[in-house]
């Protein structure tokens, strides 16, 4: 079978909290700041979600994991999308793997065996719509080179890779290893830069990865600025031009930059009411992988994904509802 897009991810189960904003000091009294990512241990992470439910009542949970967060984007538009992930034998990796089949994302993962748990995400979300994120990656630290569908890769218009992966060693070879299976079957490669904490601490991976081929790459603001060390978006912009065929930096509500390989465009936001800002940059990425894979210019592709975030980000969650999907594809186009 023809595939559209091929992603190797990491599967991580979101549980998320609406938090007051007075909530942050005890955050950053565990050295957790307000809008970032902090990868932290099973215990730990343990400890924060009984404080939260105490605090704020029950979560809410859903399949996250930013790659799957666009590949279900991806699929709910119509295209065709397979990945590779692990998850273990527990109610979490049974849930993640319903869901994926729930969003007709094909996978040949199985759960399995370990003494580690399958991931987790705690997002928490407050009035002014950031998040803030505290992930323990559980069995996904361990996806590795046995974990790719070879043939998916290779029948594929675009292989997706998210930069989380680079923080496992493991994860990190199979993500070289399903890169250099691209270019030799000719599947472009795309790659997301994911966090700027994850571009800070993981410099020397994300070069090599992104050194084996990147055709279009995604970042926001600060992971550009972060990856190429420049202050100001527009230079980092153009250091992008140099790693990358194609680039895009989402800037929040004022929309995205792209650079199509001979041209740099602004595309506009659209106006939004905001109320969780998680998984904006997902949905955007999935759907420009989307309307590329359908025929699409950059330009045109930006444009659907700055759309499509701007109705993300007016709900809560990382995901909207197969119906809303549909809503968004009718009535942009």
């Amino acid at each position: 079978m023809k595939l559209d897009v091929s992603s190797l991810v990491n599967a991580i189960v979101d549980v998320q909290f609406s938090i007051e904003e007075d909530f942050v000091s005890t955050l950053e009294k565990m050295s957790i700041q307000k809008g970032s990512m902090t990868l932290i241990e099973a215990e730990e992470q343990s400890n924060l979600i009984d404080l939260l439910n105490k605090e704020y009542g029950n979560s809410k949970l859903s399949c996250g994991g930013a790659a799957t967060n666009s590949m279900v984007a991806a699929s709910n538009f119509g295209s065709k999308c397979h990945f590779s992930c692990k998850v273990r034998d527990d109610d979490l990796g049974n849930f993640y793997l319903e869901d994926l089949e729930k969003n007709k994302i094909l996978h040949s993962n199985k759960t399995s065996q370990s003494e580690l748990s399958t991931g987790q995400s705690v997002i928490m979300v407050t009035p002014d719509a950031e998040r803030t994120m505290c992930t323990y990656l559980g069995v996904s630290n361990l996806l590795g080179s046995n974990d790719l569908n070879e043939s998916a890769i290779e029948n594929s218009k675009y292989l997706f890779l998210e930069g989380y992966l680079v923080t496992s060693e493991s994860a990190f070879e199979a993500c070289l290893q399903a890169a250099e299976i691209a270019k030799k079957s000719d599947t472009k490669i795309a790659i997301s830069l994911s966090a700027e904490g994850i571009v800070n601490a993981f410099r020397n991976q994300m070069n090599s990865l992104i050194g084996v081929g990147c055709d279009i790459l995604f970042c926001n603001e600060s992971e550009a600025c972060a990856f190429s060390q420049h202050k100001n978006v527009d230079q980092a912009e153009i250091f992008l031009r140099e790693v990358s065929s194609q680039n895009l930096i989402t800037l929040g509500e004022k929309g995205s930059l792209t650079w199509d390989g001979n041209k740099k465009e602004t595309i506009n936001g659209y106006e939004a009411k905001a109320i969780d800002t998680n998984g904006a940059g997902d949905i955007f990425a999935g759907s420009v992988l989307h309307k590329i894979c359908e025929g699409d210019d950059l330009k045109s592709a930006a444009k659907f994904g700055c759309y499509a975030a701007s109705k993300q980000v007016e709900n809560f969650g990382p995901r909207l509802t197969k119906a809303e999907y549909k809503k968004i594809k009718k009535e942009f186009t």
